[in-house]
């Protein structure tokens, strides 16, 4: 039951509120009307819906055209058939007092018996104007339920497994030294010459020492070599990426934290005008007082944004529409929201303002004094109320975290109740839905006065400090450790000095956040380098750079190994920009950056900060999160070896097409098996989806993958499970103590769907795999109260009456189901026979 266009009618509306202003202006009538309760009542196959409005009901609204009934593409189509009629209100069967409504003649298509599930009953609202009326966006919809005769479907629950444990892993180490070697050599002079002199002051023993102290040393350079030739020996960082990259295992570096920043622009005045402020990709959040590449232990945060982005002073607070409750609230789990376009922004166009794709924060803050939340959000003032900090935006609570989110569609629209406002209704993914309620209203409840206000002008920012100039690398010769002159020789290999401590600014994925290297020839043309992963990809034409990381060095920028690269000639200017700050270090607390500076400093020089703008701030919505620090060699060493098959990327086999559907989001289980099309194999994958509704783009993402890990020469086919129905029939023998309803209960909840553990549950019964009545049996008799059981048949739906099989075979794109629900009678059903009990 969804709507694809986002509108000011579109579900669900938000906030929630108890219904008490907003329904007596409903009662007291006038041309704003509302869906108020629904009901229906089954009289074969044409069933009647009656609906009561907050009013009497006009005789122009018994037209079927105005009225929809929509279940969702799993259940069967309903349409109202015919004009209503208005019932006057009287009394019902036992006397009480029954208002006004309408009925409304309804039928599914085809005759058919209407879907179990509740419908969503609506109203067009764009009838009801042809009409003179007006309808209230909070009651356009009601659920009813057509088969009211029908009981509730049970749910499945799903258990995930335990994943398994870990072993770690074992490590052996060999080591030679100058007291072995010795031994050694005194043993086989002692073999060539047995009057040889044992005496420290022989020249032939000081000539064997010597021998043993050579090769003690040489010994420890074939150890450190041999050491770092393999995977589970290496000890240098570097040495264990570039194995791990031997088998496309990419090792993880340290990575920054991230954080939501709000930059704010302070007002102009206390008049209803806006001012604005473009924000820049390199842009620094701090909470330096001065420059904070100057200031030790500085927090800073570099904002990321494709192009510049504008900011205005209204971005700071906005209000949320309340609908005229007193207790109306934003629930966990919301996906849109109302906000209450400030009297500054009313000069702007709303693209301008808000547009989609741009970043919405919920904030929890103290209402002020009595009656300024109210008179602000309704537009009173042009800016929000005082709460005594200072500050021209009010403080969250801190008991109460930020909430972000990426708007998705923003829709300008008009409350009916409220027309003199400009209202904004935004939406987002239900993946950023509200993990905690926002109150809308002022809430009073459970401690002090508090309210839930919306924060526009955020950008998404990481730790890093950009640094730059002369200090910021070193050259340095990797065979023999000097440092070269750039100016006489080539020089190939620097480090990256600044990031020695602070470490180097990666995103999640281990890229760089910034390495911006510019090399200025001899001729004193100034070229850039192009940063890539590995030499193997440097472009054939202009310099590329590696950056290796290792733990006991600094990161080292490398332009050439082997004949892979180009080395800058030598009297050439090496200039790199690069971003420190990773790990732990980014972990800071919300609120904790103050200033907004940026840098117009030219590559090469030292950086130089300087406020962003007069009265722009910023400030952390959220704590820097994560930030982690480089994978553990440990790690790598267990992992880099399995990886190839961990990941696999090709269905060499039938049997390796299942596992990469499972793959695809809605997929809860797939089989598949070997097929002949009279040319080529056919590889046939029957998918087994986590609802019922059949959806088109959930078969189209199974066949692409399918595509593109199918074996060259075959063909895959994608087919939706086949349920097949059981007929269960038990002969039940209780003790005479034992209640016989309650022990009828009790036995069909350990058979049908609907509990964990339950014999034909979800999770019992994979593709494919057979049905042992022994199970039912078992499950049956461990019943409080059940003396003996006996299958009296057991059988697919399809199969003759009176069989009973012990072993109900499936085929492999087959999953048996045996549901007992009189909704889906081709799902299975279970029949109880009792006897005994009371």
């Amino acid at each position: 039951m969804t709507t694809t266009a986002y509108d000011p009618w579109t579900q669900p509306e938000e906030p929630e509120a108890s219904p008490v202003l907003r329904p007596k202006a409903l009662f007291a009538g006038g041309p704003v009307i509302g869906l108020r309760a629904a009901g229906c009542t089954a009289a074969g196959v044409v069933r009647t819906v009656s609906v009561w409005l907050y009013a009497d009901p006009q005789p122009g609204l018994v037209a079927a055209a105005l009225w929809t009934l929509d279940g969702g593409p799993a259940q069967v189509a309903v349409t109202v058939v015919g004009a209503g009629t208005v019932v006057p209100a009287g009394l019902d069967v036992d006397g009480n007092p029954v208002p006004a409504h309408l009925d409304l003649p309804v039928q599914a298509s085809g005759a058919a018996l209407p879907g179990q599930a509740p419908y969503r009953l609506g109203i067009d609202p764009a009838g009801l104007a042809g009409l003179g009326l007006d309808l209230d966006p909070l009651r356009r919809y009601l659920p009813v339920r057509l088969r009211p005769e029908c009981g509730e479907v049970p749910d499945c629950i799903t258990i995930p497994p335990s994943p398994p444990p870990l072993t770690p892993p074992d490590y052996d180490t060999l080591a030679r030294d100058y007291t072995g070697l010795r031994a050694m050599l005194v043993e086989r002079l002692g073999a060539l010459q047995p009057a040889y002199d044992p005496s420290p002051a022989d020249h032939t023993i000081t000539l064997l020492e010597l021998m043993a102290h050579l090769g003690d040393l040489l010994a420890y350079r074939q150890d450190r070599v041999a050491t770092e030739a393999w995977l589970g020996t290496a000890r240098r960082r570097a040495s264990v990426m570039r194995h791990a990259r031997l088998v496309d295992f990419a090792v993880p570096p340290p990575i920054s934290a991230s954080a939501f920043v709000q930059v704010q622009v302070a007002h102009p005045d206390l008049t209803a005008t806006d001012a604005s402020f473009v924000v820049l990709q390199g842009d620094l959040a701090t909470d330096a007082a001065a420059d904070p590449d100057k200031e030790s232990g500085a927090a800073c945060f570099t904002v990321e944004v494709d192009g510049p982005q504008t900011v205005f002073a209204s971005h700071g607070e906005v209000a949320l529409h309340d609908w005229g409750e007193v207790d109306a609230v934003l629930p966990a789990g919301a996906t849109s929201a109302v906000l209450v376009r400030p009297p500054a922004s009313d000069g702007t166009p709303l693209a301008t303002w808000l547009a989609p794709g741009a970043l919405l924060g919920f904030e929890v803050v103290d209402p002020g004094p009595a009656g300024a939340q109210a008179t602000w959000a309704t537009r009173g003032q042009n800016w929000p109320p005082d709460d005594g900090s200072g500050a021209q935006t009010r403080m969250p609570l801190a008991s109460h975290p930020a909430q972000v989110v990426t708007l998705t569609h923003v829709v300008a629209m008009t409350d009916p109740l409220a027309p003199a406002l400009p209202l904004v209704r935004v939406f987002w993914d239900a993946a950023e839905a509200l993990t905690a309620a926002v109150p809308v209203s002022v809430a009073t409840d459970a401690g002090s006065p508090r309210v839930g206000v919306a924060r526009l002008g955020l950008v998404a920012a990481h730790h890093g400090l950009p640094v730059d100039g002369p200090d910021a690398l070193a050259a340095f010769d990797p065979l023999t450790g000097d440092t070269p002159d750039p100016a006489v020789t080539e020089v190939g290999d620097y480090w990256l000095t600044r990031a020695a401590t602070a470490g180097l600014s990666c995103a999640p994925g281990g890229r760089p956040w910034q390495v911006r290297t510019r090399i200025g020839l001899p001729s004193g043309v100034p070229v850039e380098a192009t940063r890539v992963t590995s030499l193997l990809r440097a472009p054939s034409d202009g310099f590329a750079v590696v950056v290796d990381l290792d733990d006991d060095d600094p990161p080292r920028l490398r332009f050439r190994t082997g004949a892979l690269g180009l080395v800058p000639p030598a009297d050439s200017d090496v200039t790199v920009r690069y971003e420190v700050g990773a790990g732990a270090a980014g972990a800071i607390a919300a609120n904790t950056l103050t200033r907004l500076v940026r840098t117009t400093t030219p590559l090469g020089q030292p950086i130089l900060w300087l406020d962003a703008g007069a009265g722009v701030t910023a400030r952390n919505l959220t704590p820097g999160v994560g930030g982690d620090e480089a994978m553990g060699l440990d790690v790598v060493r267990r992992d880099a070896p399995q990886a190839y098959a961990a990941v696999p990327r090709r269905a060499v086999l039938v049997s390796d097409l299942p596992p990469f559907a499972r793959t695809v989001p809605g997929v809860a289980r797939a089989a598949a098996h070997r097929d002949w099309s009279g040319s080529w194999p056919v590889g046939v994958v029957a998918v087994e989806t986590t609802t019922d509704r059949a959806d088109p783009d959930l078969d189209t993402a199974v066949g692409q993958v399918m595509e593109a890990v199918r074996m060259a020469g075959t063909e895959v086919v994608t087919l939706p499970a086949t349920p097949v129905g059981l007929l269960i029939a038990l002969t039940v023998c209780l003790t005479p103590s034992t209640e016989s309803a309650t022990a009828r209960l009790r036995i069909l909840a350990a058979l049908r769907p609907g509990q964990p553990g339950a014999v034909f549950s979800a999770e019992a019964h994979t593709l494919g795999s057979a049905v042992y009545t022994s199970a039912v049996v078992a499950a049956v008799a461990a019943v409080p109260g059940v003396d003996a059981v006996r299958v009296t048949e057991a059988r697919r739906l399809s199969d003759p009456p009176g069989q009973n099989d012990s072993v109900l075979l499936m085929a492999p794109d087959e999953i048996a189901v045996c549901d007992d629900d009189a909704a889906a009678p081709e799902r299975g059903r279970i029949e109880l026979t009792i006897e005994g009990g009371r």
